[in-house]
């Protein structure tokens, strides 16, 4: 097991009880299973739900329940203080006070005490069995039932309603209540529909089923409860694969796909996805301020032009089904507007080959103008006014990527800084390499200063499906003869610093 694998804020509820007529050594082993899945457990960072009350017991003095079996576990694995709640205990204050013995009570105070657990209290006017059990499972993420009989099948039942992980075991210890098959009902019915218990890998769950028995052990109770652990931790992470991102960073270039995945941390023999429609797409996590981790995806057109950008992000929408949608990339910028290097984020997209032709020759331009939705704007302005933290983390990220800039080069004027700057961009289907056509821009739209090939294919596929979305250029070149093309990359790696940094610390989720 990795010290990577995880359950930190994962409670598990372990439901069963035992019958009066089970043989001890199958109580024993039951117990001493719980004992040694509690460890595992909290080795990984999790936790548990349990119900206590009463704890009925048969002739030999034998526990027929495993709440308090899971109580004592967690107070002798963690007998210091804690920061992180490990034990949630539903319970009634009435039935504490009246089934529970005053050293159980001291027990529960002082994992409560200790940070170790908290009381998640139920009214005692309205205590039922179907009552605990919802409350369980409103705090449960995961279940392993054990025995038990009706009540077990029906907190089953409702945790696979929310797509919640059942695990069940074959030990045959009946019910205390004898009502029921319980576990191994459960067990019956995850053999015929494993994906109604673990949604996303029940499939592979219901093969290793067999060497995790209880009834006819072939592998130790501390390497069954490791698979166990392992089993959700798996089933966590396949559920995580198969959410929807919540950003798609699109590129057009191979330079710029190369740059993104620098910013993003990917690896040039990093694994990668191959879409349904045969798009290569690379998972990079972005850690957010306060620690939350926005899910993203980095793709490439393989190729410049609105018709492109269009139909491959509308492909991709409807694969990836993503939240927000990014673009990053390369732009010619206006000379005595912009400076090489310079990052833009485009606060308007004016498609500015729309025309009519009217009888005559003459052409009447018809542009189609986009602006960025209100939350974008929001986001970016936020983003934006923190100027003095925003230069310190670029600052930071440039020398990480190796960016340098030179002080001058025949092109033209090089970026001073690193700040971004908001600007209007035109986009349409020509490669501009001639300064007096970039300059004749500013007559469709007097604020232009940007020109590019992608961003009206883009925000028009992103309108179709309601995303929200934001276009990161970093200036290559100045529209005319004069390119160098040293800034491609240097251009698409501060392009993509900042795309990172915007969802790390400006993109709301």
């Amino acid at each position: 097991m990795t010290n990577s694998l995880t359950m930190a804020s994962s409670h598990v509820l372990l439901a069963g009880s035992i019958s009066n007529t089970t043989e001890n050594e199958l109580i024993d082993r039951a117990h001493a299973f719980v004992d040694t899945f509690v460890e595992e457990v909290l080795k990984v960072g999790g936790g548990f739900v349990i119900y206590v009350a009463a704890e009925p017991v048969n002739a030999d003095e034998k526990p027929l329940l495993f709440d308090w079996t899971v109580a004592k576990a967690v107070d002798k694995l963690i007998p210091g203080n804690s920061s992180q709640v490990r034990l949630k205990i539903v319970a009634s204050h009435e039935r504490l006070q009246n089934k529970a013995n005053p050293q159980q009570r001291q027990l529960l105070m002082s994992m409560i005490a200790r940070g170790v657990a908290e009381l998640v209290s139920l009214d005692d006017e309205v205590l039922t069995g179907g009552n605990v059990g919802d409350e369980q499972i409103e705090h449960a993420t995961a279940m392993v039932v054990l025995g038990g009989g009706k009540g077990v099948l029906d907190r089953a039942r409702k945790m696979a309603k929310k797509q919640l992980p059942v695990l069940p075991l074959d030990l045959q210890l009946g019910a205390n209540s004898e009502d029921g098959s319980g576990a191994l009902g459960v067990l019956k019915n995850f053999n015929s529909n494993p994906l109604n218990y673990m949604p996303n890998s029940g499939n592979k769950v219901v093969k290793a089923l067999p060497a995790l028995s209880l009834q006819e052990p072939v592998i130790s109770l501390h390497d069954i409860s490791k698979r166990i652990v392992k089993i959700f931790y798996e089933e966590e992470q396949s559920r995580l694969a198969a959410l929807p991102p919540d950003v798609l960073v699109l590129t057009a270039l191979d330079v710029e796909l190369a740059a993104a995945k620098q910013a993003f941390g990917i690896a040039e023999d990093a694994e990668h996805t191959i879409t349904e429609n045969g798009f290569h797409v690379w998972k990079a996590p972005i850690t957010k301020r306060g620690g939350k981790t926005a899910s993203c995806v980095v793709a490439c057109f393989a190729g410049a032009g609105n018709v492109d950008a269009a139909s491959v992000t509308s492909m991709l929408l409807g694969e990836l089904r993503p939240a927000n949608v990014m673009m990053l990339g390369i732009a010619a910028g206006l000379r005595g507007k912009c400076a090489l290097g310079e990052v833009i984020l485009a606060e308007r997209i004016v498609a500015y080959e729309g025309a009519a032709l009217i009888e005559g020759g003459e052409i009447e331009v018809r542009p189609e103008i986009t602006r960025l939705n209100m939350r974008v704007r929001q986001d970016l302005s936020s983003y934006l006014s923190n100027r003095t933290t925003l230069v310190s983390r670029l600052t930071e990220s440039y020398r990480a990527m190796g960016i340098e800039f030179p002080d001058q080069v025949e092109a033209g004027p090089v970026a001073k800084g690193v700040l971004p700057k908001t600007a209007t961009v035109g986009s349409g289907e020509k490669l501009l390499r001639d300064p007096e056509k970039f300059l004749g821009l500013r007559e469709i739209h007097g604020k232009t200063e940007v020109a590019e090939m992608e961003g009206a294919g883009l925000f028009a596929a992103c309108a179709n499906f309601g995303k929200p979305v934001l276009m990161v250029r970093g200036i290559s070149d100045f529209g005319d003869s004069n390119k160098d093309n040293r800034f491609h990359l240097l251009a698409a790696q501060t392009a993509a610093a900042v795309t990172a940094d915007y969802i790390a610390n400006g993109l709301t989720l």
